[in-house]
């Protein structure tokens, strides 16, 4: 029986759509690849930016007589540096072997997870460092650059209280500084990622 116009038009609609999937699939892993690389390169490249910043406190703090803050403000900087390569590290347990749109899935949520982390560490973590180098700098008083705001008459509560509004004010322009430089470093590389995914979705269903 000889095949109806309507049959072989579906068929070869079909074997086009065929043809065509593989190269479509093909794109959007080049794409997702090409994001991901830019993401992970910009990440290490903000990361790396705090080594050479904590030589500038160290040589700082020489400068201004400050050697063993400067030092413990080198120190603090190092801490974030490597807590910032734990955080980084989870993109490396991210299965490989999986498909694209999971892996790009699991890629984002790790994203997510690490904006967070780093929103916490601006509220709590480096106010209380802050802080901390105000209590170190009233114990140790050395004669120094922060030392001559310091009198004799100065009591540990009022330097912990000077210590906690400074410390509360860096906090607060250290979320306005990462809110703005995280959507200037990476709002249109996640913007592009979000739009792959849901692409994908799209295709998938």
């Amino acid at each position: 029986m000889e095949k109806s116009i309507e049959k072989i038009w579906n068929e070869a609609f079909i074997d086009e759509q065929s043809l065509i999937a593989p190269k479509v699939i093909d794109i959007y892993n080049q794409k997702s690849k090409s994001i991901i690389n830019k993401i992970k390169k910009t990440y290490e490249f903000d990361n790396k930016g705090l080594l050479p910043m904590a030589g500038i406190v160290v040589i700082g703090g020489i400068l201004l007589s400050e050697t063993i803050i400067g030092t413990y403000g080198a120190f603090l900087i190092l801490c974030l540096y490597f807590f910032n390569t734990k955080l980084l590290s989870r993109f490396n347990n991210i299965d490989v072997k999986s498909d694209n749109l999971t892996y790009l899935k699991n890629y984002r949520s790790i994203i997510t997870s690490i904006t967070n982390a780093t929103k916490k560490l601006f509220i709590f973590a480096i106010p209380l460092a802050v802080l901390s180098i105000f209590i170190l700098a009233y114990n140790i008083k050395e004669t120094s650059f922060l030392s001559k705001y310091i009198s004799e008459d100065t009591t540990f509560i009022q330097m912990t209280g000077v210590g906690l509004i400074v410390a509360v004010c860096i906090g607060i322009i250290g979320i306005i500084v990462f809110t703005v430089s995280t959507k200037i470093l990476y709002g249109t590389l996640i913007s592009k990622l979000d739009d792959i995914i849901k692409e994908l979705e799209t295709l998938k269903n």
